[in-house]
């Protein structure tokens, strides 16, 4: 098992930002996971991934944020850290051939 850690960094001049609160810029959740996702496959490049379970429980704007990927033994913890504060949390999950959903 490993855990990841790092830091995200969503720009003010990101692309996604222009139609989504212009006047009050919020990442969107997608784009966060997203970032998880491409993190993990910094490790793991052929993994079928699917997101679950994705708790927003703060507006993220741009800045930098520190985040922790952590493998368990059914997929990914993900966290994403605001000044301490678990601001994003969820899971992404090996995909598998026989799976329903992949």
């Amino acid at each position: 098992m490993f855990n990841l850690t790092g830091t995200f960094t969503f720009p003010a001049d990101e692309a996604a930002l222009q139609d989504h609160f212009p006047d009050s810029p919020v990442i969107p959740g997608t784009l966060i996971i997203h970032s998880f996702v491409h993190a993990l496959r910094t490790r793991m490049p052929e993994a079928m991934l699917s997101a679950n379970r994705f708790r927003f429980k703060e507006f993220i704007t741009p800045a930098s944020y520190q985040y922790s990927i952590e493998q368990t033994p059914s997929g990914f913890s993900c966290t994403l850290f605001n000044k301490g504060r678990k601001a994003v949390t969820g899971r992404l999950d090996i995909q598998t051939r026989g799976d329903a959903n992949g």
